[in-house]
């Protein structure tokens, strides 16, 4: 069973996405925040219970670029005041 999780991960994220899109201007920032970081945890997680292979490294790379780049965001919020 665990060489199939590598489609949890992908459709974990695309919901993710969805879900953004669709709350988008409904609810306030930090919900949507929770969101995605919760998301790409839980992608990250069933990532890592995956066998070794190409979806295992796919999936840990974009996990790693969303998060990196939600977080070089956030902190140029912090510094900058804004965009």
């Amino acid at each position: 069973m665990r060489k199939y999780l590598g489609w949890i991960p992908i459709g974990i994220i695309g919901v993710t996405f969805i879900l953004l899109f669709l709350m988008r201007g409904k609810v306030s920032w930090y919900v949507d925040t929770t969101v995605l970081i919760t998301g790409i945890v839980l992608a990250l997680i069933t990532a890592l219970l995956m066998k070794n292979g190409k979806p295992k490294t796919l999936i840990i790379s974009i996990s790693g670029i969303l998060l990196g780049g939600f977080l070089l965001f956030i902190w140029g919020f912090l510094i900058e005041g804004g965009l």
